[in-house]
Formats: C-alpha cells, structure tokens, sequence
C-alpha cells in the first residue's frame, strides 16, 4: 500500500515539475515578445490632408446636349421631274438665292408659252368688245363672257409660270450643303430629299432633355453650362430660350432649348456637349476632396486626424455626403468645418493608425455641386 502511494506520488510531482517548466518556458516567450514588440516602433502611414470648410453648392443635374443650326433645311421636291442642272457642290456654301437644283421645264415652257398667246387673244378680243359701247353692235352678254375668258387665259399662264418656278429650287438662306449623289438626268418623284442646309449663323441652339422632375425648377432665361472636348475653351455658358410644350410620351422627359454664342462657327450641327443644369438655390456645406470620402458596408466614412500625446492617429467618423463637384464632395452630416482629415492616402488607413500627415492637400473648391 505504503509503494503503491509513494509511485503516484513520484508521478504527481513529475507531472508538477514538467508544467512548472512549460509554464516558466512560455512566461519567457511571452516576456521576451513583449519586450520586443516594446522594442519595435508603432506603424505609421503617410497620407496628404486638408481642412474641410464651409462651401457653397447647388443639386444640378447633367444631360446630353445637341447642337442645332439655328435654320436649317431639307431640300425636297415640290413637283415631279428629271434634273436638268445641279448648282452646288456637296458640303459647300451657297448664298441665298443662289440655285440649288433646276429641273427640266421645256414641256412647262411650251405650254406657259401657248397659255400667254391665248391671254393675248382674249386681251385683244376684250378690247374690242370694250369698244363697241354706245354701238349697236354692243352686247353686255358678249363683254362678260370676253372678260372672263382674258382672266381664265391669265390664270392657266400664271398657274404654268408657278409650276416653271417650283422647279427651279434656290437657297433660302445662307447655308452649309449637305452630301449629295443626284446627278442631271435624274428623275425624282414628288417629296424626294434632295440635299440638307445647315444655316451658317455665329451662333447656335444646343437641345437638351430632362426628367420631368428635375425640369420643374428650370424655365427660359435660365444659365447653364456647357462642356466637353468639343467646346471652345473646354466650358462655355448658355441661356436657355425655350421649352417643350408637352413631355416626350416615352420617357416623360422635357425638351429645352439653349442659345449658345460662337457655336454656330466652331461646332457642326449634331456634334454632343454635355449640359449641367442647376436644379436648386446655392446652399452652405462642409467641402472635403472626393478621395477622402471612403466606402464601406456600415456606410461612408471619414478619417479624422486628432492629435493624442503629440502624434496624429486616425479616427474614423461616419458622414453624410451630397452633391459632388469635380474632386469634392459636400458633406451633409458628421462633419465640421476646419476639421483635419486624410485626403489622398486615406485607403491604407484604420482606426486609431498613427499618421503622417505630410504635406496639405490642397483645400475642396466652393463651387457648386453635381448630385
């Protein structure tokens, strides 16, 4: 009994001493990796900042605008006929009045020319009937019936001198010609397109359309602005000078109107710009640049820079953003003006980081914004 107590003895105090061991062998693991980690200096990342700041910006709304002539033209037929003469060459200018296409009148001639030597007869004829008053030769039957067969003779040669007419077509306008394949000789049917005029004007229209809801604060006389690689100087202004009188059925958008100055001699009709309209009243918001604004499942968010025993640490801060303008964005909730905050950079950052703020970035714009 007394060997069988002494043998689990030896094995507790075995058992004892080997986790004695352990334990003491782990405390020094855990004492060296702390001394280490105490050793090794904290991470920090380098990021630009700025201030944020009050700005003022307005909801605006973007669309596709096109350029249109301020007149403009399709050249079509009134009257059946072959091409006889063209007199323009595809894509130049004409001058108003300047022939355009003439078509052959010889069957029109002959017959305008018979239709004036019976308008002659039945002048002459009136005149004598006219000169039997008092006589009695005279018969106010005969009289009425001359007059009326001078003024149907006068009527059938001007109603040939408006079918001669009609078939010689002339510019109404000075105007750019389109692209054309007719050639003499050929014979077009009434209502063929024959060429298109683009009226040659400094300046332009510029047709744009708008959701019905955004259209409802816009209205003729209202500025807006007009950009894109086409646009002289990259961004002009327009005024808007007209509006639909009804919304398109398919998508419930409304046509506008913009006179647009200097367009007419620099961009051709049908070239795209792109058309921001301010949809709101100028209001006051906190400005930070767009990149500093982070996305996340919980929402935006924003690194705010507090300075905590000398040294910046990063402090995330949930916001409400609105209208974008360019780099920047405003911001609705969450933010103060003249806080500091990670701009470029602030993707590698997390809370409670230490930060090397480096040099400001430059500060948000207080323009007007893009919803």
């Amino acid at each position: 009994m007394l060997r069988h107590i002494m043998a689990w003895t030896v094995v507790i105090l075995a058992v004892a001493g080997i986790a004695g061991g352990l334990g003491f062998y782990k405390y020094s693991e855990i004492k060296t990796a702390i001394a280490a980690g105490e050793a090794t200096p904290e991470p920090v990342e380098s990021v630009l900042s700025t201030r944020s700041r009050e700005g003022q910006w307005s909801a605006v709304t973007r669309a596709i605008g096109t350029v249109v002539a301020l007149r403009q033209l399709e050249v079509k037929n009134e009257i059946a006929g072959a091409i006889s003469e063209i007199g323009f060459t595809s894509g130049a200018i004409v001058e108003k009045g300047d022939l355009l296409v003439q078509f052959d009148t010889r069957q029109e001639q002959a017959a305008l020319a018979a239709a004036e030597a019976d308008a002659r007869l039945a002048k002459l004829t009136l005149d004598r009937r006219e000169g039997l008053r008092g006589s009695a030769a005279f018969s106010a039957q005969e009289l009425d019936r001359s007059r009326e067969e001078f003024n149907a003779a006068t009527a059938r040669a001007r109603n040939l001198e408006v079918i001669v007419d009609k078939k010689r077509i002339t510019a109404p306008f000075r105007a750019r010609v389109g692209i054309t394949n007719w050639q003499p000789g050929a014979y077009l049917d009434a209502g063929t397109l024959i060429v298109t005029l683009q009226g040659t004007a400094a300046d332009a229209y510029v047709d744009f359309s708008l959701p019905q809801d955004s259209a409802v604060a816009i209205r003729p006389g209202t500025v807006v602005t007009l950009s894109g690689p086409a646009v002289p100087g990259g961004e002009t202004t327009a005024k808007i000078i007209a509006e639909d009188n009804s919304a398109d059925g398919s998508n419930r958008s409304i046509r506008f109107r913009a006179a647009a100055a200097g367009f007419g001699e620099k961009l051709r009709p049908g070239t795209f710009v792109d058309v921001i309209v301010r949809t709101s009243e100028p209001r006051t918001a906190v400005m930070v640049p767009l990149a500093s604004v982070r996305r996340s499942p919980n929402g935006q968010h924003v690194f705010v820079l507090v300075e905590e025993n000398g040294k910046l640490r990063a402090r995330q801060r949930t916001v409400q953003t609105g209208a974008v303008q360019g780099d920047d964005i405003a911001i609705e909730k969450g933010l103060a003006a003249g806080e500091l905050i990670a701009a470029s950079g602030s993707f590698k950052l997390r809370e409670g980081l230490l930060v090397d703020a480096g040099m400001p970035a430059p500060a948000p714009s207080t323009d007007v914004g893009v919803n």
